[in-house]
């Protein structure tokens, strides 16, 4: 029993070594009538307002912290639970289109 559970808590140890932190910034100071803006993606399921962004110093650039693992991330950022969000124009660098959404993509890597 001791085995195993030490080969879980092994693997359970590898995969949160393998996370990096990503921050996420927007400049909202030429977009008004919001309350806070949010990054969404597939590594929170497009939720709305489980990642609300904040501005801190209040400069009008809001900023999140996002634990990932290594991998290809699309997301958006949105405002006030999808009652908005930007408008990206298919073929830009780095979006991706799929049928009519078009989002942003993010590759996460560990530094050897």
């Amino acid at each position: 029993m001791k085995k195993i559970l030490f080969a879980i808590l092994s693997i359970f140890s590898l995969s949160a070594a393998a996370q990096v932190d990503v921050t996420f910034q927007v400049d909202m100071n030429d977009v008004t009538g919001f309350t806070t803006p949010e990054v969404n993606g597939i590594f929170n399921a497009w939720c709305g307002n489980c990642a609300p962004m904040s501005d801190a110093d209040g400069d009008g650039v809001w900023d999140l912290t996002i634990s990932l693992a290594p991998g290809t991330y699309e997301y958006k950022y949105s405002f006030d639970n999808w009652t908005g969000q930007e408008t990206l124009v298919p073929g830009s660098s780095c979006t991706m289109t799929t049928g009519i959404y078009t989002n942003r993509v993010l590759n996460v890597s560990v530094a050897d």
